[in-house]
């Protein structure tokens, strides 16, 4: 028997797999943003709307970049997690105005995911809406990402195609690795000595591969937020894009999200993001026994990695600003690497949220 084949990297594809699963669809839109999967808004006779996002095995931007497609799963086993009324997590992840994107159905053969539709803006498309309050939304996101940290401290991520002692999405750990991986090319491409990214790849970049302290989402940063504003209702947030999950450090998760908010607050608007977040955060984790200065250690060396790496494949600005950015992170990385903290204190990381961070110092 032939089993009929779909093209699910377009609009005709998919509405042919929709109908031959007797799913009336309206119409397919393939949506823009992303670099690795291919993902459609569906919208039904009724109106009502869904997302299927579709992997394949390169992508979609990069088909020279290999990755493995059963990234998909790991997504599908933390999302059906987050949506059952029988999860190990608590409700308190899925009640809020902040949830994780409700799973609905899943094609494991073809890779193809169906979640709710979480709104057509995502936070950093809508940072400079007037009508949004930053401070509010990042201090929800903030309690948000602590809540999926402690709860999620023993969850496991093992699947049917894992060796069976492992609980961790091996994908994602070797992914994420990739900025200290190739940290190097940013130094060199702006003037700066490259043994400092070997040497910050070799003593932090290395960790990755054994961090076990909780569930991260992986890819936390305000492109995998989307935004529904609601008349007369706090607005709605809905974190997307979970692939990448993985047990790690929360401290990556925490870095990656500030890294990106100090960008948006940098060239967009000053709006406060970054502050806000970084002290609901910390408020919100409390005296715990992770927050010390190892903790923030990483936190730290993650947020420069990313700004010294990332705005050099994606630009924010004209060369000269993203040449500042490299040599911010440049500067953060030698202050923490001379256990100089009385300057990474003063970085444009930390410089309004130093008093509070400052007390992680005296707990290992």
């Amino acid at each position: 028997m032939i089993m009929d084949t779909y093209d699910l990297t377009d609009e005709k594809g998919l509405q042919q797999y929709l109908e031959a699963n007797q799913f009336p669809a309206a119409s397919v839109q393939l949506l823009s943003g992303g670099n690795a999967n291919y993902v459609f808004r569906v919208t039904k006779h009724d109106g009502s709307t869904s997302i299927f996002k579709h992997a394949e095995p390169v992508l979609k931007l990069n088909k020279d970049f290999a990755l493995d497609p059963a990234r998909m799963d790991y997504e599908v086993r933390i999302l059906e997690a987050l949506s059952s009324t029988k999860s190990p997590l608590p409700t308190s992840l899925t009640s809020s105005n902040v949830h994780a994107a409700r799973f609905l159905s899943y094609d494991q053969s073809e890779k193809l995911l169906q979640i709710e539709d979480g709104g057509r803006r995502n936070l950093k498309d809508a940072y400079t809406d007037p009508k949004l309050d930053m401070l509010y939304i990042g201090e929800q996101l903030a309690r948000w990402l602590a809540v999926l940290h402690v709860s999620a401290k023993n969850f496991s991520l093992a699947s049917a195609h894992e060796e069976q002692d492992s609980n961790n999405n091996s994908i994602a750990v070797n992914v994420y690795r990739y900025s200290y991986n190739d940290l190097h090319t940013a130094l060199t491409q702006f003037g700066h000595d490259p043994q400092l990214a070997d040497l910050v790849n070799e003593k932090f970049g290395s960790l990755l591969a054994t961090d076990d302290e909780c569930l991260c989402h992986g890819d936390f940063w305000p492109g995998n937020i989307l935004v529904r504003d609601l008349e007369l209702q706090p607005v709605g947030l809905t974190i997307v894009d979970w692939e990448m999950v993985r047990r790690g450090t929360s401290a990556t998760d925490v870095g990656q999200f500030a890294a990106e908010a100090f960008l948006l607050d940098r060239f967009r608007g000053g709006r406060g993001l970054l502050g806000v977040f970084l002290n609901a955060y910390i408020a919100a984790r409390g005296h715990t026994e992770v927050l010390g200065k190892a903790w923030l250690t990483r936190m730290v060396v993650h947020w420069a990695v990313h700004i010294a790496f990332w705005p050099t494949r994606i630009a924010w600005s004209d060369q000269e600003d993203t040449g500042s950015l490299v040599h911010i992170g440049v500067v953060t990385l030698q202050n923490v690497l001379n256990d100089d903290w009385e300057k990474v204190l003063q970085s444009p990381l930390l410089r309004d949220v130093k008093e509070k961070y400052a007390t992680l110092l005296s707990r290992p």
